[in-house]
């Protein structure tokens, strides 16, 4: 897991300290009237690295998770840590096509599920999020899948013995380190004969030259297939990488 720090100055500080929070700290507003562009944008930098962001029609930063707790680091210190784990929330016009390449059924995993961005749009009905499993490594999303009514196993997805159990995944998985590789073949483990699983993967898994990813082509070769989406695909997530859509069979 890569760790970026992040240093303010106490200009900044003192604005986040201002600032109203809804009563579960998913909304926070400025109180500091209009800023002047620097600043706004030194402000910003911090919220966003928080993962805040601007909603114009709420008038404040809206975020996933509440961030409260991070913000009092932050004004102890003028530094924040951030824990770059790969997470990019899969967009909905996304879901909908990994949808259409595995119509759900019967048991369901979904390794590094973060909040719960495909399951939530597979239209499963509440009874059937019991045959959901979420497996995700960061303990606050793990609490929220639970509370969604999934059951979500808060550890690293290798290290989940979850084999020939489940009819179908669906999967986008940190990239970094060739992690995507490495997550969907053990992924494939957990498939019953007869499943089928769907996955979010980094173009650079089909173009690289290095032994993980010719070794993945390889393997994937004869079982199933890739289909590159659009460039910008995963923009309004918060990255720029390139992805394709990636369909096994067992």
């Amino acid at each position: 897991m890569l760790i970026k720090t992040l240093k303010f100055d106490g200009d900044v500080l003192e604005i986040v300290k201002g600032m109203n929070w809804s009563e579960d700290g998913l909304l926070g507003t400025l109180t500091c009237g209009q800023l002047d562009r620097t600043m706004y944008i030194a402000v910003n930098k911090a919220l966003d690295a928080m993962g805040g962001k601007w909603n114009r029609k709420l008038g404040g930063h809206v975020f996933k998770m509440d961030p409260r707790s991070s913000v009092e680091g932050l004004l102890d210190s003028g530094t924040l840590k951030v824990e770059r784990d790969g997470f990019f929330e899969t967009p909905l016009a996304i879901v909908k096509m990994m949808i259409g390449y595995a119509w759900p059924a019967g048991n369901i995993l979904e390794p590094s599920a973060g909040l719960g961005a495909i399951v939530d749009n597979l239209g499963l009905s509440q009874a059937d999020k019991h045959n959901v499993v979420c497996i995700e490594k960061n303990r606050d999303r793990a609490n929220i899948l639970m509370g969604k009514g999934y059951t979500a196993c808060c550890m690293d997805f290798l290290n989940f013995k979850g084999f020939n159990r489940f009819h179908r995944v669906y999967m986008n998985p940190p990239f970094e380190q060739s992690q995507d590789i490495l997550h969907v073949r053990y992924a494939y483990d957990c498939l019953k004969y007869g499943g089928k699983m769907v996955a979010i993967m980094s173009e650079g898994s089909f173009f690289r030259e290095d032994k993980i990813a010719t070794s993945f082509r390889e393997w994937l070769d004869p079982i199933g297939r890739s289909i590159k989406l659009p460039d910008g695909s995963f923009k309004i997530s918060g990255t720029m990488v390139n992805t394709r859509i990636v369909v096994i069979g067992k």
